[in-house]
């Protein structure tokens, strides 16, 4: 065995295991059924990511190694483990007031005209969808927002949260939190919205304003399901939009875009990039800082993607 280990330390080989890793064509078995699955295309670059939660997920199911946990998929019985691969897979990365500038334009430049559109207009409900919402950061800073703001209320403000992933959207509707997702919340706005538990070092937005959003799983690559969301005036799609190909992206805007109302207004992240689907939605150049799309106008010619 010594002779084996060459110039590398006992110590070192015993504090370095052996990383997991998918065979070429394993890795590619199962990014297509992902894709297939979600519209989320895994790169090559991602192989360790993905052969580790392939691993969880044998341990848990029960079989032995990749190959006999993809033969599970395939099978009748292994269709209810698709929810919990995608939830295994799905990265959750989010926390209140996430991009702060950001949020303070929406603020100005879509949230309040709207409302005050909308009241003109002598209508008492506008319609908020967090189309990715994970453990419900995004759509609960807005209700935040909404509450301190006190600009909205003579409107019915409502707001829908959803996620493909089953385990994020139980913890939004639970609205418990550590101090990596409420940091940026200010002291006043944690002392007077939540409850703390000093021994668990958790936060759990009160039940009165839980109550005010609402959560479901939904897949956004299905049109039934997110045509059964109905129309939305404001549509926030943040960091959501770089893990689909064009092909999936296309097939995501199209279902955004139907769902919005005519003169709605969609938030996208920094690093997204719709500018194959610019027929769908365009930016709007007026409202630049909370990077704003609105629909294109009725025959704007589609480009190839």
């Amino acid at each position: 065995m010594f002779a084996k280990l060459g110039r590398m330390s006992l110590s070192s080989a015993a504090s370095s295991p052996a990383r997991p890793n998918l065979t070429a064509d394993q890795f590619q078995q199962f990014s297509d059924l992902i894709y297939d699955l979600s519209g989320i295309r895994f790169q090559e670059s991602k192989n360790y990511f993905l052969a580790a939660k392939i691993a969880a997920r044998c341990q848990d199911v029960g079989v032995e190694n990749p190959t006999d946990y993809y033969q599970f998929l395939q099978s009748p019985s292994g269709r209810t483990e698709y929810g919990h691969l995608i939830d295994a897979i799905t990265i959750n990365e989010t926390f209140f007031y996430r991009n702060q500038p950001q949020l303070q334009a929406f603020e100005q430049e879509v949230l309040i005209p709207l409302i005050n559109h909308r009241r003109q207009q002598g209508q008492r409900k506008i319609r908020i969808w967090s189309c990715a919402s994970s453990t419900g950061d995004e759509l609960y800073t807005i209700l935040l927002m909404l509450t301190v703001g006190g600009y909205a209320n003579d409107i019915e403000v409502e707001l829908v949260g959803s996620d493909i992933c089953s385990q994020a959207v139980a913890a939004a509707k639970n609205g418990v939190y550590r101090q990596y997702s409420i940091r940026n919340i200010p002291a006043n706005q944690l002392q007077q919205f939540f409850d703390h538990d000093d021994h668990a070092m958790t936060w759990t937005l009160k039940p009165d304003l839980r109550q005010k959003a609402r959560f479901q799983e939904c897949n956004l690559m299905d049109e039934t399901r997110t045509q059964a969301l109905g129309k939305f005036d404001i549509i926030f799609c943040r960091n959501v939009l770089i893990y689909f190909d064009d092909k999936s992206k296309e097939q995501v805007v199209k279902n955004i875009a139907n769902v919005l109302t005519e003169d709605g207004v969609v938030i996208l992240g920094h690093s997204e990039n719709i500018y194959s689907q610019r027929h769908l939605l365009k930016a709007d150049k007026q409202r630049t800082a909370s990077i704003a799309h609105i629909k294109a106008p009725p025959g704007t010619e589609k480009y190839n993607v």
